[in-house]
């Protein structure tokens, strides 16, 4: 996957360009779906009331204020299947799983239930050739058949913008990467039960 990246020719976008351009491509993906792959194991939230509460070490507030997005996600993902497409996700887990994959699977756990397809993989490294260290996989947005994104991150997780693939073989390879990533991997459904949901608050 890396080296397709690399070989091809996309647009940087600082963050507030992807942002506007994957808000102005999303609601039209179609029936090639939506497919991310997240890899990092430390995101910042910067904004969002949960992971605010969590990072304050308020854990039990933190859980309260996932459950109070039922209704917003509910809303968003029946919005989506009416406009012809569904949403799946691949998250990456390391071991040990790290306070931010604790919180971050939380709230997965409830897109899961309003209609996210979601799986989880064990950590993974791609080698770029035998002899070379393996190098972390990249974190993708596909949007159906029109777009691929390269998210960027900063210290700590921190946004800093995408860079953006249009040309039809690299944005159909992402989709089927991610898509096999997505058969091997196992569902939330059975994984969070099992790992996540009888840990106790996580500590920062």
């Amino acid at each position: 996957m890396r080296e397709l990246l690399d070989q091809a020719q996309g647009v940087r976008l600082d963050l507030a360009s992807y942002t506007a351009d994957f808000e102005e491509r999303f609601w039209r993906i179609g029936g090639e779906d939506f497919w991310k792959l997240e890899c990092l194991q430390e995101y910042q939230e910067t904004g969002f009331p949960s992971w605010e509460a969590f990072r304050a070490g308020q854990w039990e507030r933190s859980l309260h204020l996932i459950e109070d997005l039922r209704p917003e996600f509910e809303q968003y993902y029946r919005r989506a299947s009416a406009a012809g497409f569904r949403l799946h996700r691949v998250r990456v887990v390391e071991r040990p799983v790290t306070p931010y994959t604790q919180w971050e699977l939380e709230v997965l756990n409830l897109r899961s239930q309003c209609g996210e397809q979601v799986t989880v993989v064990d950590g993974l490294r791609e080698p770029r050739d035998p002899d070379a260290d393996p190098v972390r996989l990249p974190d993708l947005v596909v949007l159906g058949t029109e777009a691929v994104y390269e998210v960027h991150y900063g210290e700590g997780g921190s946004p800093a913008g995408a860079t953006r693939h249009t040309a039809p073989a690299v944005v159909e390879g992402a989709r089927g990467f991610i898509q096999r990533l997505h058969r091997s991997g196992e569902s939330l459904e059975s994984y969070y039960p099992r790992e996540i949901a009888g840990l106790g608050a996580p500590q920062l």
